[in-house]
């Protein structure tokens, strides 16, 4: 990896495999500029030629190509090079067979059309993860936090947009209010936003202002030794709409004054424009902090990213945890995607870590006896669906979805999906939807 090539120092060899030859030129030539060693193959047995001469760190993949799919390269990849790390490419639609790869071993995914910031920044993560010694990988909070948010916090739509205006806003002193239910990953996302940031190196400092007392606050924050005089970096204020009016008076002269070694991030999960309208909260300070808004929407309108989720915890924790689990079958993801979840995403892991921890020791896919009952008998619709009618009420409301934000334009609808205008149409049909 020392070789350079147009001044640049290879990080890692990457193969692009996908038939549409626009995705694997243009990815390729991103990852050349970032100084990547690349290759391309524009089919299943190419991919597989190539794999079995050269060694990989990742592979991207096209799931649905001619000759040999996806799938089948992904066999490969696990029978000769278990240390790649295989990459789906799909289209978010397509959900059952990247749901497949993933059982069968895949990594992660990224979706079309791609953005390459996303991927860029994904495969920093990644590669700087595979450097960790096993010692270090488990130590999950720092691992979590500096290389695994996309996944922890989800991959749809709705999370992508977060993280591109996070991207935007790492790199300034801009202070950023995150909002969001309870459980839904505000503290992830602050974290996230400090290790993109010039602090990184810095401290990373969590206060929960629905923690302590005022005067405990008050000390803490103002006093002489507190934070704002005497630390550097980022800090997090968790639940500021707990702050008494007099810490939030304190609060707005200093921001008034200008924070020089300190960046703010705030948290809450109270709806402050309605705190301020009862003026349980000053309305200068709203505005002071909310110069940025990060909504994280609850796991229950996104339900397309459970099962990369799930793929996510059951990874980490049985890594954790001393066990060999792969997956969940499907009855079990079944009805993990038709719970409410109430608690979020914090929820879904404390749910996946208690099944875990009661699973034997060989068990290689969670099932429903692992999970309690309560939740079994929560999930309202679990009954209704087998995993495949399941997906495919998912796959319309994303669909819906998605065309009802563009206003029905069709050809801008199948570009966000990443599939042709005619698969669109096809989707359509198979699905029966009602469009305008």
């Amino acid at each position: 990896m020392n070789l350079k090539e147009g001044g640049h120092m290879k990080k890692g060899c990457i193969l692009i495999v996908d038939d549409e030859r626009t995705v694997c030129e243009t990815l390729s030539e991103v990852l050349k500029e970032e100084g990547y060693e690349t290759e391309t193959a524009f089919d299943g047995e190419e991919a597989i030629q190539k794999i079995g001469k050269q060694k990989f760190d990742v592979v991207f993949c096209d799931l649905r190509m001619p000759k040999l799919d996806g799938l089948k390269v992904l066999e490969k990849v696990e029978e000769i090079s278990a240390e790649t790390f295989f990459i789906v490419i799909t289209a978010y639609g397509s959900m059952e067979t990247t749901l497949e790869a993933l059982k069968k071993g895949a990594y992660d995914y990224v979706v079309k059309p791609l953005i390459f910031d996303d991927v860029l920044l994904k495969l920093r993560h990644l590669l700087a993860f595979k450097k960790l010694s096993v010692e270090h990988r488990l130590l999950k909070d720092s691992v979590t936090d500096q290389f695994a948010f996309d996944n922890v916090l989800g991959q749809g739509p709705e999370m992508k947009a977060i993280y591109s205006l996070m991207q935007k806003v790492a790199a300034t002193q801009t202070t950023v209010l995150i909002t969001g239910e309870t459980g839904v990953g505000k503290e992830k996302l602050a974290t996230a936003i400090h290790h993109q940031s010039a602090q990184k190196e810095k401290s990373f400092i969590r206060i929960c202002c629905a923690s302590y007392k005022e005067y405990q606050l008050d000390q803490a924050l103002f006093g002489e030794e507190g934070i704002f005089a005497k630390h550097e970096g980022t800090l997090f204020m968790d639940e500021i709409g707990d702050l008494t009016p007099s810490l939030q008076l304190k609060l707005m002269q200093l921001l008034q004054a200008g924070l020089k070694s300190l960046r703010l991030i705030v948290s809450s999960t109270q709806d402050l424009a309605k705190e301020v309208s009862k003026q349980a909260f000053r309305e200068d300070l709203y505005y002071r902090i909310n110069v940025i808004e990060l909504k994280i929407p609850p796991l229950r309108t996104r339900k397309n990213d459970i099962p990369f989720l799930v793929k996510y915890f059951v990874r980490s924790l049985s890594e954790e945890l001393g066990k060999k689990i792969k997956y969940v079958t499907d009855e079990t993801l079944e009805i993990l995607m038709n719970y409410p979840w109430k608690g979020n995403i914090r929820e879904l892991q404390n749910i996946l870590e208690r099944a875990i921890l009661l699973s034997d020791n060989d068990t290689q896919f969670l099932s429903v006896h692992h999970l309690p009952s309560e939740l079994i008998s929560q999930s309202s619709d679990a009954a209704h669906y087998n995993f495949k009618d399941a997906m495919h009420q998912h796959e319309i409301k994303h669909i819906q979805w998605v065309l009802e934000k563009n206003r029905f334009d069709k050809k801008k609808t199948a570009q966000d999906l990443g599939l042709s205008l005619s698969s669109l149409y096809r989707k359509i049909e198979e699905l029966s939807m009602p469009i305008q």
